[in-house]
């Protein structure tokens, strides 16, 4: 990969891995809704590799047009489809606003492919694997709920598309799926990041049983992977993402709360839990490391670290 092309650049993982990939003397064309102006600079900076282009989801069939309009072009180009939205929030019960996201990923496609890239990168979220073993319950019996249920269906939708249309535009799909991501500058209220929040200021812990388990990636790392898939993924393979050592929920929170003590106690089992669970297997990661080579770079604890400062001092 000597350039790429990046949906969502602006967005938390996406202008990662645009700082990632410029570190790495790849040129880059990062695609967003704001004008260069509103973008925030912590998140994107001025570089000689970098070009930026202001555009919509909704009107990304264009893109080539807009391409030739800038001057630009890449050699061994890939694509990376990051761009997600949803009416209120990225994963909201907006149903419209969540199913047109599965046009406009096949849109990018073929736009992709008429810009001469010649690898796909497509975003899948963890949600989808929650949501396909909870749409095999029977609902008469069953009452465990999701509540990203909209937003990964959809996922789901664009994921199976694009499988399809790869093939009749011959151009070559990977697919990523990510654990929960947990970096600097992260604009979501996840729930980690929320629980470091009420550490440091002190107020009350309550949880779930936090028995589930769950997994944690670096913004870093995650943008690692991605930037491996591109190089090396193979054709049509769909890899998980993550930092290979999933354990408990109430783990990660027992070693935030060890790092950054608040004096409050850790109250678990004070609230139901009440979604499907995954298993070990779910976020294994070896074929991501077979086929890509990849192998974490940060532990938990240094994210944490990493976390605590930008939220603290505004640092990383």
């Amino acid at each position: 990969m000597k350039s790429a092309i990046i949906t969502g650049a602006t967005g938390f993982i996406g202008s990662t891995l645009v700082k990632l990939l410029l570190e790495s003397d790849i040129k880059v064309l990062a695609l967003g809704r704001k004008p260069w102006a509103e973008v925030d600079s912590k998140r994107l900076q001025v570089n000689d590799l970098l070009s930026y282009c202001q555009i919509n989801m909704d009107e990304i069939e264009t893109l080539p047009e807009r391409v030739a309009e800038l001057g630009w072009s890449g050699e061994d180009c890939v694509f990376y489809n990051l761009a997600w939205g949803g009416k209120t929030k990225l994963s909201d019960l907006e149903i419209e606003h969540q199913i047109n996201n599965i046009a406009w990923s096949a849109n990018a496609l073929k736009a992709a492919k008429k810009v001469n890239c010649k690898r796909f990168v497509h975003v899948g979220t963890m949600e989808e694997a929650f949501t396909s073993k909870y749409l095999q319950l029977d609902f008469h019996k069953n009452t465990e709920y999701n509540r990203h249920v909209v937003y990964s269906v959809a996922k789901m939708g664009s994921r199976n598309l694009l499988k399809i249309l790869s093939k009749q535009e011959d151009i070559e799909l990977m697919i990523g799926t990510n654990s929960h991501v947990m970096g600097p500058n992260d604009d979501k209220d996840s729930f980690l990041q929320v629980t470091l929040q009420k550490l440091i200021d002190g107020d009350e812990l309550i949880f779930s049983t936090g028995e589930q388990i769950f997994d944690v990636i670096s913004s870093y790392d995650c943008a690692l992977a991605y930037k491996l898939i591109g190089e090396k993924g193979k054709s049509h393979g769909e890899y998980w993402i993550g930092s290979g050592e999933a354990r408990p929920l109430k783990e990660y929170v027992k070693i935030m709360a060890s790092l950054y003590p608040s004096g409050q106690e850790l109250q678990f089992g004070k609230f139901q839990y009440n979604d499907i669970s995954l298993t070990l297997e779910d976020f294994s990661i070896q074929k991501l490391s077979e086929d890509t080579g990849f192998t974490p770079t940060m532990s938990y604890e240094k994210t944490v670290h990493q976390l605590y400062d930008w939220l603290t001092k505004g640092v990383y």
